[in-house]
C-alpha cells in the first residue's frame, strides 16, 4: 500500500513540474531548458522546504511535550533524563538535525519507499560464514513505511557478512496486533533458510512495538535479541495526527500499550531489547517515550526519527551488538 500511495504522489510531483514548465516557457517566455530546470528546481525546493518546516514543527513539540505536567509526572520514573543533558543542544546543531531529518525524510518518501528494487526478502551472506557469524537478522518497520526504509541498514549488514530479511507490514494502517503472523512467518523463513539456532531483530518505530507484541503471542525463544530505533515504546503525543487503529494504539498511555507493559512476558522480552533513542526525536513526542522499564536504553542525541536509523552512532552500536554473540551454526541443507 505505502509502495503504492508514495508512486502516486509522483503523479501529483510531475503534473505540477508541467504546469509551471508550460507557465515559464510559454506565459513568461522561458528557454525550452530554461523552464524545464526551473520548474524541476521549483518542485523539489518547495517538497523540501515543507520536510524542512514539517520537522521544525516535530522538534519543537519534542522539546515542549515534555514540559507539559501531564507527560512530565505520568508515573514512569524510568523515563527520567536527569543527569543526562542531551537534549541541550547548540543553535548550529539543531539546525543541523533539522537539515540531516528533512534530506532523510525527503529521500525516504520521494526515492525508497516507491522506487526501491526489491526491498522485501531474505539477504544471505556468502558461503564464508560457515565460520563464526553473527546471527541472522529481521529488519521490520515503522508505521507508514515499508521495507525500503532499511535500505541504509542492509548494505551496512550486508558489508558485514550478516544474513538479512526484510518484511513489509500490512495493512499499512491496520491494527498492531494483526503483524504478529507476518513476523512469526518471517522469523520461520529467516531460520530455515540460514539454519540458525536464533534470530536478532532490528525495529524501527512502530515496529519495535509490533515485535513487543508478537512476543506475547509467540513467545521470544526464538529471539536471540532486539535493537529498537525510535520505537514509541509508551506512545508518542502526536498519534493524533496521525490515522488508523495502529497509531491510536500509540497513543501516549494507550490502552493497548499499558496492557502490553504489564504483560509478564512483555517484562522478560524487554530484557532482550536495547533501545536506541534521540532526546531530539521529532516523532516519539516525548522523546523518552522510546525508554523501558526493564530493558537497555542509550541515547543518539542530536537525531531527528528517520536520521537516527543511519548516524554513525546507530550504526556503530549495531555493528558491535551483532558481533557480541557471534557463532558457528551449519548452513542450512539448501545452502551447503
Amino acid at each position: 500500500m505505502i509502495r503504492h500511495l508514495n508512486r502516486l504522489y509522483w503523479i501529483g510531483y510531475i503534473s505540477v513540474m508541467f504546469g509551471l514548465y508550460w507557465v515559464l516557457h510559454h506565459w513568461l517566455g522561458f528557454r525550452a531548458d530554461n523552464a524545464a530546470v526551473a520548474a524541476i528546481g521549483l518542485v523539489v525546493g518547495v517538497l523540501f522546504a515543507a520536510h524542512v518546516g514539517f520537522n521544525i514543527s516535530g522538534f519543537a513539540l519534542s522539546y515542549s511535550v515534555r514540559q507539559i505536567p501531564q507527560v512530565r509526572d505520568k508515573g514512569l520514573p524510568f523515563h527520567s533524563t536527569e543527569g543526562e543533558g542531551f537534549h541541550r543542544l547548540s543553535i548550529a546543531r539543531w539546525i543541523k538535525a533539522v537539515l540531516l531529518e528533512s534530506i532523510a525524510s525527503l529521500k525516504l518518501i520521494t526515492l525508497l519507499q516507491p522506487w526501491a528494487p526489491n526491498p522485501d526478502g531474505i539477504k544471505l551472506a556468502g558461503k564464508a560464514w560457515r565460520k563464526k557469524k553473527p546471527l541472522p537478522v529481521l529488519l521490520v518497520h515503522g508505521y507508514l513505511c515499508n521495507s525500503a526504509v532499511w535500505a541504509g541498514t542492509r548494505a551496512l549488514l550486508d558489508r558485514a557478512d550478516v544474513s538479512t530479511h526484510a518484511i513489509t507490514l500490512e495493512p499499512a494502517i491496520g491494527s498492531i496486533r494483526s503483524y504478529s503472523e507476518a513476523i512469526h512467518e518471517a522469523i520461520d523463513e529467516l531460520l530455515v533458510a540460514t539454519g540458525a539456532p536464533q534470530v536478532k531483530i532490528i525495529a524501527h518505530s512502530m515496529g519495535g512495538v509490533a515485535v513487543r507484541y508478537h512476543a506475547t503471542e509467540y513467545g521470544h525463544h526464538r529471539i536471540a535479541g532486539m535493537i529498537t530505533v525510535g520505537s514509541p515504546h509508551y506512545g508518542t503525543a502526536l498519534s493524533t495526527l496521525g490515522i488508523g487503529k495502529n497509531v491510536k494504539q500509540m497513543a501516549w498511555g494507550s490502552f493497548f500499550l499499558n496492557t502490553l507493559r504489564e504483560h509478564p512476558t512483555d517484562q522478560e522480552f524487554q530484557t532482550k531489547i536495547w533501545s536506541l533513542w534521540s532526546p531530539q526525536d521529532n516523532i516519539v513526542c516525548p522523546p523518552v517515550s522510546s525508554k523501558l522499564e526493564f530493558g537497555k536504553n542509550t541515547a543518539v542525541p542530536g537525531c531527528g526519527h528517520v536520521a537516527l536509523l543511519n548516524d554513525s552512532t546507530t550504526e556503530d552500536l549495531i555493528l558491535n551488538w551483532l558481533a557480541e554473540d557471534s557463532q558457528a551454526y551449519p548452513l542450512a541443507e539448501n545452502r551447503a
